[in-house]
């Protein structure tokens, strides 16, 4: 049977904020598994610019397969080189954002093709540029720098600094935008357009497909992919996740840090699984 092969990145295939690419025997069995006839679907937090390096590094510009990127702001085709789905935030809204972030301190930054346009430069961006091949630049003024779309902003400061203002700013910024704030670590959040989610972007891909849940796999370990798990044939979390992933997964593998991912594909590899 054809399989769908899901994948978290950050804390699922590698350590959060790992750089841009799995670790070589990950890498070498997810190309086995391509060779056998099964897709592979990456859907990610993580900014397209941070997830396109390491589908190369797994082949899919030979075996096609999908990337969701920026929490399911933008989808691509491997094999059409094509966007195939986009979110786009309104620009307007983007700068009164930034101007809230700047009139508290808060660095804020959006993606444009070539760069991640930013006001200041915190340890939340820099530990996230080593995640995207995509450079970084700081600047006072964002509309030299707004020429495309926007699928998605971040905001960056020290965790204590970031969740006090973000809990304050959550509901202005629900009050005057189209966004939604959501908590991607200790010291950077995403802020996206509130239609937008990793799992209705999947889902929407597996529509498309004409794929079936009993023909999917899932690994995650975030609450994101709490509900993909939980569909999924073979839903599959690991000791680093969040509870929410372990009460619905059909198996627990190592974390992320000792490449537990490995048990999961071994399994794939080896094995045809059973939808519940």
């Amino acid at each position: 049977m054809k399989r769908w092969i899901v994948c978290d990145l950050d804390g699922s295939l590698m350590p959060p904020s790992d750089g841009l690419y799995v670790s070589k025997a990950v890498q070498e069995k997810l190309i086995a598994l391509q060779e056998k006839g099964n897709t592979v679907i990456l859907n990610s937090a993580r900014v397209f610019q941070g997830v396109y390096p390491l589908a190369l590094q797994i082949g899919m510009d030979t075996f096609g397969g999908y990337l969701i990127s920026s929490n399911g702001s933008h989808v691509y085709d491997m094999r059409t080189k094509q966007v195939i789905d986009c979110t786009k935030m309104d620009s307007d809204q983007v700068l009164w954002l930034w101007q809230l972030m700047e009139k508290h301190n808060i660095g804020i930054g959006f993606t444009q093709p070539e760069a991640v346009i930013c006001s200041q430069m915190r340890l939340g961006f820099e530990l996230d540029q080593k995640n995207c091949d995509i450079d970084y630049i700081t600047t006072m003024h964002p509309t030299r720098y707004l020429k495309a779309e926007v699928v998605k902003c971040s905001v960056a400061a020290k965790p204590e600094e970031l969740e006090t203002v973000m809990d304050a700013l959550e509901p202005e910024i629900g009050q005057h935008t189209d966004f939604q704030v959501i908590r991607s670590t200790p010291t950077l959040y995403d802020v996206l357009h509130k239609e937008v989610s990793k799992q209705g972007a999947l889902e929407k891909l597996l529509k498309s497909l004409h794929a079936g849940w009993d023909q999917v796999t899932v690994i995650g370990d975030g609450y994101s992919d709490v509900e993909s798990i939980r569909l999924a044939a073979l839903g599959c979390t690991l000791e680093n996740a969040k509870e929410e992933c372990k009460e619905v997964a059909d198996m627990i593998v190592p974390s992320c840090y000792e490449d537990g991912c490995l048990i999961w594909l071994d399994r794939l590899l080896e094995e045809t699984y059973e939808s519940h």
